[in-house]
């Protein structure tokens, strides 16, 4: 069977303004398995391949991702706004940048950080990464925070943050029966898409009137 590929849409700024509060979701998991108290890193790995319908039409591969020992981040470009002129790969990957190098210097253990630039959650991560960008352009964004800073009655207890805005997806899986079990979902992100539309997940953005006539970054 042939593989076809569906775009995605750039949405308006106001019609995803108004669903925000539908969307917003806050949880927490929590394990106490580990007990050596030591902070830990990611050992990670991305592969990304260039979905053949896009090859085969031209268009650039708006996607990009990111793994580092603290931070995990997925950023997936709109690709309809190449139709306005514009280069939906350069937000994606600027952002997943910054982001990269927020994270060495807020989240890497025993580093001096001064107070104004400590690590505040994902949240606030991704804000000021954003602030930094000067691209134009749509994304999803996945990104998950190695946070060594967390302390449980007293002790150190490492912890992973998530945040997504879209419909991009994070799985964590763990053996929980010892290490020769077998992987059992733990954890999975939501996907956010408005009215259920695969062509039209939450977006983080940055447009001109190009594509969007009401956008206002402030």
């Amino acid at each position: 069977s042939q593989m076809q590929n569906s775009p995605t849409f750039l949405v308006g700024s106001e019609q995803q303004r108004h669903i925000l509060d539908d969307f917003q979701k806050r949880d927490q998991h929590f394990t106490e398995e580990y007990s050596k108290n030591k902070p830990l890193c990611f050992s990670a790995r991305a592969y990304q391949k260039t979905h053949p319908g896009k090859m085969k039409h031209g268009h650039k591969d708006a996607d990009a991702t990111l793994a580092s020992p603290m931070l995990l981040g997925v950023a997936d470009g709109v690709s309809q706004l190449e139709e306005f002129g514009m280069d939906a790969s350069e937000l994606p990957n600027e952002l997943l940048k910054v982001c990269e190098e927020l994270a060495m210097n807020q989240l890497i253990p025993d580093r001096p950080v001064n107070p104004q630039d400590a690590y505040r959650g994902p949240v606030s991560l991704l804000k000021e990464a954003y602030e930094e960008t000067e691209s134009l352009g749509s994304t999803t964004v996945l990104l998950a925070v190695l946070d060594n800073s967390t302390r449980i009655h007293g002790k150190l207890h490492p912890m992973v943050a998530v945040l997504t805005i879209g419909d991009c997806e994070l799985l964590m899986l763990r053996r929980l029966n010892g290490r020769q079990s077998q992987l059992q979902a733990v954890f999975h992100t939501e996907m956010q898409r408005i009215d259920g539309h695969v062509q039209t997940p939450l977006q983080l953005a940055r447009v001109d009137d190009r594509g969007d006539p009401d956008f206002d970054e402030a």
